[in-house]
């Protein structure tokens, strides 16, 4: 273990999803108020469930949001989880079933009430989010939504640095200063954020136009978008 600023960790090693063990821990101490996104999209999307149809989590990783959902709502509906990262994805969840699937990959979404997209975008290929979204929005029912979060650049350098260095604070009350910085150095080739607005033209591209911010704390912006 070491020490630094009060922070007790483990030494720091590069950051792979195939690898990373604690993922939602590691998570939940990452990205801020991660618990209370996963809380809010479960409560908004009691105006959308429909246990007729399919509710989908792209990026899935551990399955933490729908296992949430489904004990929230003791929803008997169809789940299903999508991810590529054996290390995360689980075999099986009762009443959940785990594609693991390459989402720069064509995928099929049939009979969607709910898609939920948190923070997966912003790692893949950003020639590939597109067709993802279409693929989204096509698989959507009438009145069904999207609930899509992502780290995103601010237009303007001035906000980005003041986000970035707050950001940065943020994390040092879980992370030592090297493990901060050996992370950013990993997903230098792995997360490719684009702007709010980038983001926006996607999803109306895609078809989305009734979309709602509903949060946002820095970089962190999250969305959701009705059919």
């Amino acid at each position: 273990m070491t020490e630094q600023n009060g922070v007790k960790s483990s030494e720091s090693k590069d950051f792979s999803f195939d690898t990373i063990t604690s993922f939602d821990d590691h998570i939940a101490k990452s990205i801020p108020q991660y618990e209370l996104m996963i809380e809010s999209v479960v409560r908004m999307s009691d105006y959308f469930k429909d246990e007729k149809k399919v509710v989908y989590d792209v990026g899935t990783s551990t399955g933490k949001l729908l296992k949430y959902f489904k004990r929230a709502n003791n929803y008997q509906g169809k789940l299903v989880g999508i991810d590529n990262c054996s290390n995360l994805l689980p075999n099986s969840d009762e009443g959940i079933t785990f594609i693991n699937h390459d989402l720069t990959t064509p995928f099929k979404f049939n009979n969607a009430c709910i898609v939920y997209s948190l923070y997966t975008m912003q790692f893949l290929p950003k020639e590939s989010r597109q067709s993802l979204i279409q693929s989204i929005y096509d698989g959507l029912c009438e009145g069904g939504a999207l609930f899509i979060s992502e780290k995103v650049y601010c237009d303007e350098s001035i906000f980005q640095d003041i986000f970035t260095s707050t950001y940065y604070d943020y994390k040092k009350q879980s992370f030592t200063e090297k493990e901060i910085f050996d992370k950013e150095r990993s997903l230098r080739t792995m997360l490719k954020p684009n702007t709010v607005e980038h983001n926006l033209e996607m999803l109306r591209k895609a078809g989305f136009w009734k979309i709602q911010q509903f949060y946002r704390y820095f970089n962190f912006v999250g969305y959701v978008c009705v059919k």
